[in-house]
């Protein structure tokens, strides 16, 4: 650290500032700064239009009875990016331990009646200070928070009053809170989201100090690359996310009144005028869920161990954030959690409706609907959500068509029975286990999709289940495959992925009997119905992706070898007295004695998609498996 000996304009090097008491200099700058190399040769240094700062500053130190000072312009030798990446990382210590902090603002009028303490001249300056250019730089921020005694001067260097004095003034015009201006040790207890709110409305000349100016304030350190831009503050955020596990840090929104060019987005913000909305957050005080909730930066983005609240009207996931807004009261006076909506995608999830943050109800307990065994909101257990840092337009628009050779499943059962979708082996369900740690991340349980990507080998699989028997369920299969297309006569050939994809689907009962009725193929699919079920009791010890490739390939060996299969399957439940293997049989209700299974394949002008019925019935059609014909 270099210091100006307000004596003679000297530099001296310290590597103890503590020892050395200083004052500072906060300003604006303008053209005509002297600069490090210009303090060297006073001579050059006092032609500059900003030497009379210097001089000010020096006259105001000495004054004072302190000997240095410390002026960002001709401190710091900018053409050493070492020296100038160390002093951006330190800065705002290096304000924060300044004897005084002077603050010069350059545009605010003189008292025009020569008294700045007479009480027009204090309502006069009421009025101009939030006009003042100081107030809308970004640096300014820290250099306004971190010392402990700030004087504030005129475009005249005429003294009008402390941080201590202005407090009031300045919380509304920053909307700084009041405690942190008294004492910056209370940053630490203010959310990170009204921490960037702070730096909204505020400016820098390039990009990559809106991101460096914000270092001091989070108490975090990066190296400068300037160039990067944008990047900069997507780095500023992983540093505070590997800090910090205030999840206020992702309560962001879009602008409102300005058209978005994407609609997905990645879980950082791009700027911190996207934390305009944030000017009254407070963390939720509730340290047992808070503390059990963490996030972390991966190679997938940020993952976070949360629960989501499952949204099936809209078709989405609200993640609790848990801060709230004080202006937003929910009804009967509660006050609600902020929450983000997210969306499913094949890697993970992606963040949606971003032009605002949503407030809702702090009840981890709702259900779906009132009605009986309706589906539960919440998942009950804690699992890692992975979210994208940054989701470009381009990106953007990929997921729209992210559904695009899904499997989409619909359930049709007689009053009174209730049918879920599951991607696990339910009897796993045992003793708290979390069953959905085998969930594949491209199921979608809110949409009850299979988003495939269209991948020409894609295989899912899910376990069909009824909640008044639980250990009686079917597994029902899907997948894609390549299709054999004969070559064109006429030279032309279809290069979409909807003509070389041809979509299949088996169902398998661990233990019913099957019904083998109506019309069979000419080659018996019996042999790939047996092939699978052994498959599924010898293999299930395999690794989950290797499980479902090798079922995948059991069912796309058997098309390719000939065996046709239908496009309607129905099975039939029996089950014995006493267990599976003795007693007489006893046939369940009728509403669980027939399971009909029917796909088709919808297309839309972006994507297609294939629909898959699955129906509780009496009447007993065809066969075993069943392959979905292509949309025409």
């Amino acid at each position: 650290m270099r210091l100006i000996d307000v004596q003679d304009y000297g530099l001296i090097d310290v590597n103890g500032p503590d020892d050395y008491p200083y004052a500072i200099l906060s300003h604006t700058w303008t053209t005509g700064e002297v600069s490090f190399d210009d303090l060297k040769d006073l001579d050059v240094a006092r032609a500059k239009s900003g030497w009379s700062k210097i001089e000010r500053t020096c006259a105001l130190a000495q004054s004072h009875g302190i000997r240095y000072a410390w002026i960002d312009t001709c401190c710091i030798d900018k053409s050493s990016s070492a020296e100038l990446t160390e002093a951006i990382n330190t800065m705002f210590q290096w304000y924060k331990n300044a004897f005084k902090c002077y603050a010069y603002l350059s545009d605010l009028p003189v008292s025009q009646n020569g008294n700045p303490a007479s009480d027009r001249a204090k309502e006069q300056l009421r009025a101009d200070l939030g006009r003042c250019r100081w107030f809308s730089r970004g640096w300014t921020l820290q250099e306004l928070i971190a010392p402990e005694i700030v004087e504030f001067y005129d475009s005249g260097w005429v003294y009008r009053g402390t941080k201590a004095d202005l407090r009031f003034e300045i919380a509304s015009i920053t909307d700084i809170a009041k405690s942190v201006l008294s004492n910056s040790e209370e940053l630490s207890t203010i959310p990170v989201a009204r921490k960037m709110s702070w730096a909204a409305r505020r400016v820098t000349t390039r990009p990559e100090d809106a991101a460096y100016c914000l270092l001091g304030i989070f108490g975090v350190n990066l190296p400068l690359i300037y160039g990067e831009g944008a990047r900069a503050f997507i780095r500023l955020q992983e540093a505070i996310a590997k800090s910090t596990n205030d999840l206020s840090l992702f309560a962001w929104s879009e602008d409102e009144h300005k058209p978005s060019p994407q609609t997905y987005y990645g879980v950082f913000a791009q700027t911190p005028r996207q934390f305009t909305s944030c000017r009254q957050l407070k963390l939720i005080a509730d340290p047992l869920r808070h503390d059990s909730h963490s996030f972390t930066i991966t190679n997938r983005g940020v993952e976070f161990q949360t629960s989501l609240k499952m949204d099936y009207r809209k078709g989405d996931y609200l993640m609790h954030l848990y801060c709230r807004d004080a202006a937003v009261q929910r009804p009967e006076g509660r006050f609600g959690m902020i929450a983000i909506r997210l969306v499913k995608t094949s890697s993970g999830f992606a963040r949606h409706l971003a032009r605002r943050v949503f407030v809702d109800d702090d009840d981890t307990t709702t259900a779906a609907s009132p009605a009986v065994d309706a589906p539960r909101n919440w998942d009950p257990f804690l699992r890692p959500v992975h979210v994208p840092e940054v989701i470009t337009p381009a990106e953007s628009k990929r997921l729209d068509r992210r559904f695009n050779d899904g499997f989409r499943f619909k359930l049709q059962a007689p009053p009174g029975v209730t049918c879920e979708l599951v991607t696990y082996d339910p009897c796993l369900q045992k003793a708290g286990r979390d069953p959905g740690s085998l969930r594949p991340s491209y199921w979608d349980p809110v949409m009850s999709v299979f988003l495939t990507e269209g991948y020409e080998y894609f295989t899912g699989m899910l376990y069909v289940t009824f909640s008044s028997r639980p250990k009686e369920y079917f597994v029902l299969l899907c997948g894609l495959m390549p299709r054999a297309i004969p070559p064109s006569t006429s030279g032309n050939t279809r290069s979409s992925s909807e003509a070389r994809l041809d979509a299949w689907l088996a169902l398998h009962p661990p233990s019913p009997s099957w019904s083998n009725s109506g019309s069979a193929p000419s080659t018996s699919p019996e042999n790939a119905v047996v092939d699978l079920k052994e498959l599924i009791s010898q293999k299930a010890h395999m690794h989950y992706p290797r499980f479902l490739a090798r079922l995948g390939q059991t069912m796309r060996t058997s098309v390719s070898d000939g065996k046709v299969l239908p496009n309607r399957a129905v099975m039939k439940y029996r089950q014995r007295r006493g267990g599976l293997d003795e007693g007489p049989e006893e046939d369940l209700p009728a509403c669980y004695r027939f399971v009909s299974v029917s796909g088709t394949t919808k297309k839309t002008n972006t994507e297609r998609i294939h629909e898959v019925l699955i129906t509780l019935e009496e009447q007993v059609d065809s066969a075993e498996t069943f392959r979905l014909q292509p949309g025409i």
